[in-house]
């Protein structure tokens, strides 16, 4: 699965590559998550994303098919609120490679509508699971365990690859400002034996270049 990942990576960014012309465009993007796992008992947390992105249009015309790319640093996880009591929060850090297709509406030179779809692939980087327990913070790297630990990620901990699909929506302002709204399904089971996948909604600001 890994290798057939990375070939269509390889083979996207080709494409890019070859046919990067004027139809090619560049830009940043951010915003904020609202992510959880998809096992009973965790609340959804709040953490963001940031990167670059590209734009490869598949038509001259303003309206038409297109391929949208981006690196993104992204905060995920959940946390389980236990009030006064006990609280745990999860901070896994992933580099994140969305590769959607989408299409673009151009109502007017101003102004446009656009949906994609599309996989992504993430390699979590680091992060941190903390527990407050009657007001004390430790590190607790290892689910569902005592031991202490820095890294989120490891053999006893999430799994560094995820995989999903996502789903975008937005509307661009002046061929250069985007509003988006999105939505990532995780496909891969972030914890061993446990079901426990990433879900992640996504609010971002965009600027093309």
């Amino acid at each position: 699965m890994k290798k057939v990942l990375l070939f269509f990576a390889l083979v996207a960014m080709s494409v890019v590559s070859v046919n990067a012309q004027d139809n090619l465009k560049w830009g940043v993007m951010a915003g904020m998550n609202v992510s959880k796992y998809t096992i009973t008992g965790f609340d959804n947390r709040i953490g963001f994303h940031a990167g670059v992105k590209a734009e490869l249009g598949l038509s001259q015309e303003a309206s038409g098919a297109y391929m949208d790319f981006a690196a993104l640093l992204t905060l995920k996880g959940a946390k389980i609120d236990g009030g006064s009591i006990a609280s745990i929060k999860f901070n896994p850090y992933y580099l994140e490679v969305p590769v959607h297709v989408g299409y673009k509406y151009a109502v007017n030179d101003d102004f446009a509508l656009f949906g994609s779809v599309g996989p992504y692939i993430a390699v979590g980087l680091f992060g941190k699971a903390k527990a407050k327990v009657d007001g004390n913070i430790a590190d607790l790297g290892e689910l569902g365990a005592n031991s202490a630990s820095e890294d989120i990620f490891g053999d006893d901990g999430l799994k560094r690859f995820d995989f999903g699909l996502g789903l975008k929506a937005g509307v661009e302002f002046s061929k250069k400002y985007q509003l988006a709204i999105s939505y990532d399904f995780g496909l891969v089971e972030v914890a061993k034996d446990l079901g426990m996948k990433n879900r992640n909604l996504m609010l971002s600001l965009g600027y093309m270049f």
